[in-house]
């Protein structure tokens, strides 16, 4: 692991782990007092929003709410948006997607959000950069350029069962819902790719958030993505989005060593991290996922970089850097979008002038 590591500690043992702490010589800061008191305020109270005239894009979103939001934002835009099914979960939720083209044949590339349930702040930013791209379509614009010239693929939410679990019962729940155990629900979808299963960097326990399943392709939301990305025509490049931490990564999560191209995919990162930089001064730090966060075996960049095989395959951390770590306020959705989009463009245009080309 390089860096900070955040943990979560039951009320009862914060003077217990803060004296250990002390007596090891480990520095350490509480950044969030009441985890419970943050969840209750992450969302302000609202009415469901199912229309495009109530959608508001600075607030989160129920997969409910965001399904109909991907029928209704591609049927009002339905030259150049196709609402598309990717497949279907363990609890028989229908997992869709957009495409956003202007003409067919070109090359693609998949921006993949919501893999881990708690990670509210990745749909939300899918969403935002959907309809940027949209809005630029036609335009003379360096944009306009990009989405004329390069087919977006999106899934804005690509664990539904989990997602809508954060939002009736665990705030905090990561993974799928399908039995993993007696006693314990659901599988990292992170760690369940055909990529080193079962390797470091993930867990044999049914109980564990890591918990990499009982067999490789096991949860069908995982089984439900993999087969829509790889169907993808002319697909160039893919991206995972997650959060937290601030970071722009490659391939590869599993092993230390340095992808055939490192070189192609660090320069791209460097480009992006400094795009993001230039909307609102975030630092986002690029690298090798395992060199950069920690190792991870079974993931989705992995499995697209190796099997595919794509040359462009990234997995970026959005906001924040764990002053409010999962609960990253509403306030910040639309930032956190428009710095993302600018990272996002940089790899376009390397989709766009051929670099990702095999």
């Amino acid at each position: 692991m390089v860096g900070p590591v955040d943990i979560q500690i039951p009320s009862e043992k914060l003077v217990e782990i803060k004296d250990l702490l002390t007596i090891y010589g480990v520095q350490f800061e509480v950044m969030i007092d009441d985890l419970q008191r943050a969840i209750d305020e992450q969302v302000t109270p609202r009415s469901p929003q199912f229309s495009l005239a109530e959608f508001d894009y600075n607030k989160y979103h129920t997969f409910q709410e965001i399904d109909k939001w991907m029928y209704d934002y591609s049927n009002a835009n339905s030259q150049y948006l196709t609402k598309m099914k990717v497949g279907m979960t363990y609890q028989n939720t229908t997992i869709h997607g957009i495409k956003i083209s202007s003409g067919s044949g070109k090359p693609a590339f998949a921006i993949d959000c919501g893999i881990h349930a708690d990670e509210w702040i990745g749909p939300a930013t899918c969403i935002h950069v959907i309809k940027n791209l949209t809005e630029n379509i036609g335009k003379s614009n360096r944009i306009g350029k990009l989405v004329d010239a390069v087919d977006f693929y999106f899934i804005p939410s690509s664990n539904p069962d989990g997602y809508e679990f954060t939002w009736t019962n665990n705030r905090m729940w990561r993974k799928t819902r399908s039995p993993s155990s007696a006693k314990c629900v659901g599988v990292d979808p992170n760690r369940n790719w055909d990529v080193n299963w079962s390797g470091a960097g993930a867990s044999k326990d049914p109980c564990s958030d890591d918990y990499y399943g009982p067999k490789v392709w096991s949860e069908a939301n995982v089984r439900s993505q993999r087969d829509f990305v790889n169907a993808i025509p002319n697909l160039h490049a893919y991206i995972d989005v997650h959060s937290y931490s601030q970071l722009w990564m490659f391939p590869y999560a599993w092993t230390f060593d340095l992808a055939a191209d490192y070189h192609l995919l660090s320069s791209i990162a460097n480009k992006s991290v400094a795009a993001i930089k230039s909307v609102h001064g975030k630092v986002y730090t690029p690298g090798p996922i395992s060199k950069t966060i920690y190792i991870a075996s079974g993931s989705t960049a992995d499995y697209f970089y190796d099997h595919h095989p794509l040359k462009c395959v990234f997995a970026a951390e959005l906001r924040d850097t764990g002053k409010h770590g999962m609960l990253l306020p509403e306030s910040e959705i639309q930032p956190t979008a428009e710095e993302t989009f600018a990272g996002l463009m940089v790899i376009a245009e390397h989709v766009m002038d051929g670099s990702c080309s095999k």
